[in-house]
């Protein structure tokens, strides 16, 4: 694991000890149930998490030239609201219900943020595989922190944690940065130092996006966001953290460390190489369906746990937080592949994600929270199966699509990568490095409104360095272009 990768982990790692130290410790037990006449907390954290989110996909270009304010302003921000939350009923100068409710959006809207960065760091700068060891590492890091904060530090230390979580988050994301802009050929793409690269993410170089994927490989992945999204708001809000007030046993003092720690990191890491890095090279309809057809009969454990006759099992209970850190990663790991198969802005692509993500945990904490367990698994079980049959449909239809890629590929002379050649082009015919840029996303198949996106660049500009291009190669279209690429 490179240094990128362990700060990232470090820093994936306090977020969630952060927002769980808020809903199930002593700490905040009072601000909680205070609130718990007339609404769960958790809705307005929740609440943040999907005004952030809905900002990711709606002003991408806004929020990366504000990156250079908001990272210093979000973490103070994180922190302020997470004391609003846990000081709210312990002071009666403000109202105590508008301070927590104004705590917990505040508090929800920078945690989306913070793990947004280390995501879209960890993808653009390390890779895919990369990405699901930091987020796995991060889920690891959770288990002995959160339970060494649990059974050693009394309440008011607890929320002195909570309020530190995010600053300390923040350091780990500049120390992520400055380990990937020190090893900047490291990751994935360590083998092609050679190759320029002048696309930047949070100033550490880019490794090359691969090619625009085909219209089947879009729409599968499309649902498979959308799914993975709706599976873990389902396996939290059916988990120990699905509402918040109570200090549950499993994160009390006296959680066996095998139950507590070593089991479910030792789960996640088998997880994280036989589920996801093993089927990475696997086609995108059935790169996933794996992990999710596992993750999915974990649910069936809910069944047996919500017996309104039988007491709780901790077997039981054990395996279904084992199952909610599971859908964590793997939501993670399938936001990763988007990123890199849609041809989207990679905020909007997390903005979408976990906007559906908290909407319909939002929808499970207004109407489900109090309805028949059972009842609702069954219903989500059944949507669950025909969006895996949906997958299995989409993959079918595109196989034609992918043996009809595979056979051009075969039939092409070029043994270099599209990256190489608009490389060895743009130097032949003289472009600048921003031209190289757009000339490389242009031969990939990228439309100028992804290139605006992508490059933070207004329609107006992209369409200069566009007639640029063509004038110094001679061209009049995007068509001679290519033929000029691939003669």
């Amino acid at each position: 694991m490179n240094a990128c990768v362990a700060f990232a982990a470090c820093g994936l790692g306090l977020n969630l000890v952060w927002c769980t130290l808020m809903g199930h410790t002593l700490g905040f037990l009072s601000s909680a149930s205070g609130m718990e006449d007339w609404m769960n907390p958790r809705l307005f954290f929740l609440a943040g998490i999907l005004a952030s989110s809905l900002a990711f996909a709606l002003a991408p270009r806004a929020l990366r030239h504000a990156d250079g304010v908001l990272r210093f302003v979000l973490p103070l921000l994180a922190a302020f609201g997470t004391a609003c939350f846990g000081l709210s009923y312990h002071q009666t100068f403000f109202d105590a219900s508008a301070l927590a409710v104004g705590g917990l959006f505040v508090a929800g809207a920078c945690y989306f943020w913070l793990v947004a960065r280390f995501v879209l760091l960890l993808v653009r700068a390390q890779g895919q595989t990369c990405t699901v060891a930091a987020v796995a590492g991060g889920l690891v890091v959770k288990l002995p922190v959160l339970l060494l904060l649990t059974a050693c530090v009394d309440p008011g230390g607890q929320v002195v944690a909570a309020m530190a979580a995010p600053l300390a988050s923040a350091f780990a994301f500049e120390g992520a940065v400055a380990a990937a802009r020190a090893g900047s050929g490291g990751g994935e793409g360590s083998a092609r130092q050679e190759v320029p690269r002048v696309r930047t993410v949070f100033g550490v170089p880019s490794r090359p996006r691969p090619p625009a994927s085909s219209v089947a490989d879009r729409r599968a992945m499309a649902i498979l966001l959308a799914t993975a999204a709706v599976v873990l708001a389902v396996i939290r809000s059916v988990s120990y953290l699905g509402m918040w007030g109570d200090t549950n046993a499993n994160i009390s003092a006296d959680l066996p460390w095998f139950t507590g720690v070593v089991l479910p990191a030792g789960c996640v890491a088998l997880f994280a190489w036989a589920a996801l890095v093993r089927m990475a090279d696997s086609a995108l309809a059935v790169r996933f369906q794996p992990a999710l057809l596992l993750i999915l009969a974990g649910l069936f454990v809910v069944a047996i746990q919500a017996n309104p006759t039988a007491e709780p099992l901790r077997f039981l209970t054990g395996v279904i937080q084992i199952d909610e850190l599971l859908a964590h990663l793997l939501f993670w790991a399938v936001v990763a592949c988007a990123l890199d198969v849609l041809d989207v802005s990679p905020y909007r692509v997390m903005g979408a994600a976990c906007f559906v993500y908290a909407l319909t945990s939002v929808a499970w904490v207004l109407l489900l929270s109090r309805a028949a367990i059972v009842d609702t698994l069954l219903v989500m079980l059944a949507t669950y199966a025909l969006v895996v049959a949906a997958l299995c449909a989409t993959w079918f239809a595109g196989r034609r699509d992918g043996e009809a890629v595979c056979r051009a590929g075969e039939a092409s002379p070029l043994s270099e990568t599209v990256a190489d050649t608009c490389s060895e082009i743009a130097r032949r015919y003289g472009l600048s490095p921003r031209e190289t840029e757009v000339f490389t996303l242009l031969a990939q198949g990228r439309t100028r409104a992804f290139i605006q996106e992508e490059l933070v660049l207004s329609g107006g500009t992209v369409k200069t360095h566009v007639t640029h291009i063509y004038a110094k190669m001679g061209v009049h279209d995007r068509q001679e272009m290519m033929d000029l690429i691939w003669k």
